[in-house]
């Protein structure tokens, strides 16, 4: 029996919609297929931690938590430095990270992840570490050149390693410090301001950072939460371990105007007095290195001590006019401190000195 037209028709539509809703499941698919783990990427992405700030910690053998601001370190002290990271993560908390036990921020205690990596398994962190300090080692200081003299600027550090735990106390980098060695005395003691960046990468030799923050830097150092470092010095006979903060230094004479004062030639255009540089420990002189190695302080008053003028630290003890520089009595020590032999300064130095019971003290020019 032949089946009517309209039938046919129908059975044919049928296969049409059939075979065009399994295109649209295929097409579907295919769609979910891309979509979906876009998707998934794209939320796991959103709530990917952000780096938001880096501060730099500091702790002792005498006080081993690690803490934010200005710390003094004791001669011998066991010094370590580190980097605290401040992680916000979308839809929780942030978090602080750190190689440390115990962390203080601006005097607060924190909690916080112990740890030294970025806590992504696809993600490395690079940690960049630099010294902040003047340009200059030292010379004539007057009003006219005293902000170019003594402005504070950045100096890589890779000697500190690339992680967030430091790898040692960094060495002394300013341009006038660059392969000038220091063929004397190992340096011990000094003042040290840090800076640090970090870098979140794909790869440790990733040329471009997925992201990347800084710690306080140069235009921070007279914040009052500044981490510098002051460490003090075992030095000989009863010379101050203060002094040893005074290392590294620039060492700088200050040369007033003919009607001016010598302790004012730095408030036109660094805000305060030589003497206030000094106790904050961003410049010395021959003077006030003499003061504070005989008293720990600057209230010395000026008239106590004799200049002495240039005396010549080439050789194993300093000498004036070529003839070894002796104290007033035999039984002392031949002169106790010498700037240009404690640091790696040019080997002529100015010269102070006082009546015993002190001994005669010496600094750069």
């Amino acid at each position: 029996m032949i089946q009517p037209p309209r039938r046919k028709e129908r059975r044919y539509n049928d296969l049409m919609a059939s075979d065009s809703r399994l295109l649209w499941v295929i097409f579907a698919v295919l769609v979910a297929l891309i979509a979906v783990p876009t998707l998934i990427w794209r939320i796991g992405e959103a709530r990917r931690p952000v780096l938001e700030d880096v501060r730099i910690v500091t702790a002792t053998a005498a006080d081993p938590v690690f803490r934010t601001g200005p710390r003094r370190v004791a001669e011998d002290g066991g010094l370590e430095i580190a980097a605290a990271l401040l992680l916000s993560r979308p839809g929780r908390d942030d978090v602080w990270l750190a190689p440390v036990a115990k962390l203080v921020i601006d005097g607060e205690t924190v909690t916080h992840t112990e740890s030294g990596e970025w806590p992504e398994d696809d993600r490395v962190l690079r940690v960049f570490w630099f010294t902040i300090e003047s340009s200059f080692l030292g010379g004539d200081l007057s009003a006219g050149n005293a902000g170019k003299l003594l402005e504070q600027r950045s100096f890589l550090a890779p000697e500190m390693g690339r992680k967030l735990r430091a790898r040692t106390i960094p060495d002394q980098h300013n341009d006038d410090q660059i392969n000038l060695g220091d063929d004397r005395l190992e340096i011990a003691g000094g003042t040290i301001r840090l800076y640090a960046k970090v870098e979140v990468a794909e790869r440790t030799d990733s040329v471009a950072a997925a992201q990347s923050a800084t710690s306080p830097g140069a235009d921070a150092v007279d914040d009052a939460g500044f981490t510098v470092i002051r460490m003090a010095a075992a030095l000989a006979g009863p010379i101050s371990p203060t002094a040893g903060e005074l290392f590294r230094l620039p060492g700088f004479e200050p040369e007033p105007a003919a009607d001016g004062d010598w302790n004012d030639v730095t408030v036109e255009q660094l805000g305060g007095t030589f003497s206030e540089l000094v106790e904050r420990r961003f410049v010395v002189s021959s003077w006030t290195f003499a003061a504070v190695a005989l008293t720990g302080g600057l209230d010395l008053d000026r008239g106590a001590l004799t200049p002495l003028g240039r005396v010549a630290v080439d050789g194993v003890l300093p000498s004036r006019a070529g003839r070894p520089l002796l104290t007033s009595s035999r039984e002392r020590t031949r002169c106790s401190v010498s700037a240009g032999t404690l640091l790696p300064l040019p080997p002529t130095t100015r010269t102070w000195a006082t009546a015993p019971p002190f001994y005669p003290s010496t600094s750069n020019a």
